[in-house]
């Protein structure tokens, strides 16, 4: 029997990894496989990560689901996404996917202008001709083209989990003391989403990596 297959999404400007957050839920389920990927372009000799529009990003993980399910087609297929890998996910809304759990997702999306003000408040983020330069705090740059904003433009999170909860069964869990997304507000969410909460902050870093783990091998049981 083939084992059960674990895709992941990752978010906003980070590698496939999630900054170690999805190696470190891969480590407490050594009986699955797990297939993480890139949506970014990484330039190692610049430290830095140019940002894919959301299409782009849905067009990715579309073509990553097709190969897993070519190579294994009887085989179960679970998600597990972080923060805007969760909208990416919804937006695709694959066919197929048994169980999803989503960490930290956005509630909704800032508009482009006011995401761009919040953005160049950190000093060193550079605007001009469209294309935005954004100093992250491990020291590595993300550079943020002009598709990526347009691809945001008009996408409503919550009516997207909505719609993809119709397909798989979907658990949210909550990072309570977010320092990136602030409070959340689901509750405009379909009573099909299960909602946990952790007192964790954006990453899930710290004491609570070793709660969320736990409790993602017990959703996927």
């Amino acid at each position: 029997m083939n084992k059960r297959i674990v895709v992941y999404s990752h978010g906003f400007g980070v590698r496939k990894d999630d900054r170690g957050l999805f190696t470190d839920i891969a480590a407490v389920l050594p009986d699955l496989e797990h297939v993480m990927f890139d949506y970014n372009k990484a330039d190692d000799n610049q430290n830095s990560l140019t940002v894919s529009s959301l299409t782009e990003q849905t067009a990715t993980l579309e073509k990553v689901l097709s190969v897993v399910v070519s190579k294994q087609p009887d085989t179960k297929i679970d998600l597990i996404c972080h923060s805007q890998g969760c909208v990416v996910a919804a937006m695709l809304k694959p066919k197929g996917i048994s169980k999803t759990i989503f960490l930290a997702p956005p509630a909704d999306f800032l508009g482009t202008e006011a995401k761009l003000k919040q953005m160049s408040e950190r000093p060193g983020t550079v605007i001009k001709d469209d294309v935005t330069t954004y100093p992250r705090r491990d020291g590595s740059t993300t550079i943020i083209p002009a598709d990526y904003w347009k691809s945001r433009e008009g996408v409503v999170p919550i009516t997207l989990y909505n719609e993809f909860a119709k397909s798989t069964q979907l658990t949210i869990i909550n990072a309570e003391q977010d320092e990136v997304l602030g409070n959340t507000d689901f509750s405009r969410l379909s009573t099909n989403i299960k909602v946990l909460a952790l007192p964790a902050n954006h990453d899930f870093n710290g004491d609570t990596r070793q709660i969320l783990t736990s409790t993602i091998k017990d959703l996927l049981k």
